[in-house]
């Protein structure tokens, strides 16, 4: 049986054809001016979700770039820093070579003028400073703009004495020490006592401040759980292996400063006479035998910097390769992102003249299945 179809029944069912028309058409504007295939979560829950996903790690990439970013310039000035302090080793070490051993007074006077100079060059640039913080000062972090503050002094300083002081610390408790001692110096916090302190003669005492000290470096995060060093501990910094001058070859730890201070004083005349010596107390020029040892000692700090020059030249190198994969997995994410959330302009712009096309015949035949009016048949 077939029912009856009324007027009514057509011009309700043409409403509805145009009315989705309208709907598909209105979503496929919508797509075009806005660039997005989804305008609510409802539309397509699993490709919104993906692509928020997909936006989160690209924000982290962000994050970790940035970050990189900051720690290749913390990285830049301590290279420079660290050059810095070998070329002025390095001079000192071309200055002692090129003076022969056969020097007047005069050489010997003149020549020290040089390395005094060197070695207070030397002093500056370990307290060398990026923005208003110390590169190779550890903990005490706040640089040239807190250095009018009545409490703050710069990490590394000279005490009356020519000993080198490090927040606080002095420097030359280092010297002479072998491996083992060294070792346990920085990992324990125990050094050589001196007279005064508990474990005097030939014991050990406990500076607890050498344990911060140690660990004083500033790190950036520049990718999940990596953390990168961007400065240089001032205590590895100075430090050096080097061979000692009892005959033994033993393996010891110099001071940088304190060998250039040797330098300087053995040269004008203030090296200390140690006891047992002749005319102790009292002062005299140094050797030949203790220039030549110090040449080798000044070649082994410089051999020392270079090294850790080349360590942060490891750093910067790893931060490029980081950086490079951070790119590609920008890339990676930015396309799996469009892919759940970007419109494609060529397919929407093809739909949308499609649904004009229709919506326009839907209206003509419209037009001409609706039943007329008597209107209509009196014309």
């Amino acid at each position: 049986m077939v029912s009856r179809v009324t007027n009514a029944m057509l011009r309700n069912t043409l409403l509805n054809n145009v009315n989705n028309n309208l709907g598909r058409m209105d979503r496929l504007q919508n797509q075009l001016s806005s660039g997005r295939q989804w305008a609510h979560i409802s539309d397509n829950p699993s490709a919104l979700i993906f692509g928020q996903a997909a936006r989160n790690r690209i924000t982290r990439i962000e994050h970790f770039q940035q970050s990189i970013g900051t720690a290749q310039n913390w990285l830049t000035q301590a290279e420079s820093g660290v050059r810095e302090l070998q070329e002025t080793v390095g001079h000192v070490y071309e200055q002692m070579v090129s003076s022969g051993s056969t020097m007047t007074d005069t050489d010997r006077l003149n020549l020290s003028r040089v390395v005094g100079q060197m070695r207070d060059h030397f002093l500056d640039t370990l307290n060398t400073t990026f923005g208003d913080r110390f590169v190779f000062g550890g903990f005490n972090t706040p640089g040239d703009f807190a250095q009018n503050a009545p409490t703050q002094t710069r990490p590394f300083t000279m005490d009356t004495s020519g000993n080198l002081l490090f927040n606080g610390f002095n420097m030359s408790r280092f010297d002479n020490l072998s491996a083992d001692e060294f070792r346990n110096a920085m990992e324990n916090g125990l050094v050589p006592a001196i007279p005064g302190e508990p474990g005097y003669p030939g014991g050990t005492t406990e500076v607890p401040q050498l344990r911060q000290l140690n660990d004083s470096v500033i790190q950036f995060e520049v990718g999940p759980g990596i953390m990168m060093p961007v400065t240089m501990n001032g205590i590895d910094l100075i430090m050096f292996r080097t061979q000692s001058n009892d005959g033994s070859n033993s393996e010891i730890f110099r001071n940088a400063f304190s060998v250039l201070t040797e330098v300087y004083e053995g040269l004008n005349g203030r090296r200390p006479i140690e006891p047992g010596e002749p005319n102790y107390p009292g002062t005299r020029t140094i050797t030949t035998d203790e220039m030549t040892m110090l040449i080798n000692q000044v070649q082994d700090s410089q051999n020392h910097l270079l090294a850790r020059t080349a360590e942060i030249g490891g750093r910067q190198r790893r931060l490029e390769l980081i950086d490079a994969r951070f790119d590609q997995d920008f890339i990676n994410y930015e396309e799996m992102r469009s892919r759940a959330e970007d419109a494609d302009f060529a397919e929407v712009i093809m739909n949308l003249r499609m649904a004009e096309t229709i919506y326009q015949a839907a209206l003509s035949a419209g037009a001409r299945v609706i039943q007329p009016t008597l209107m209509d048949f009196l014309r």
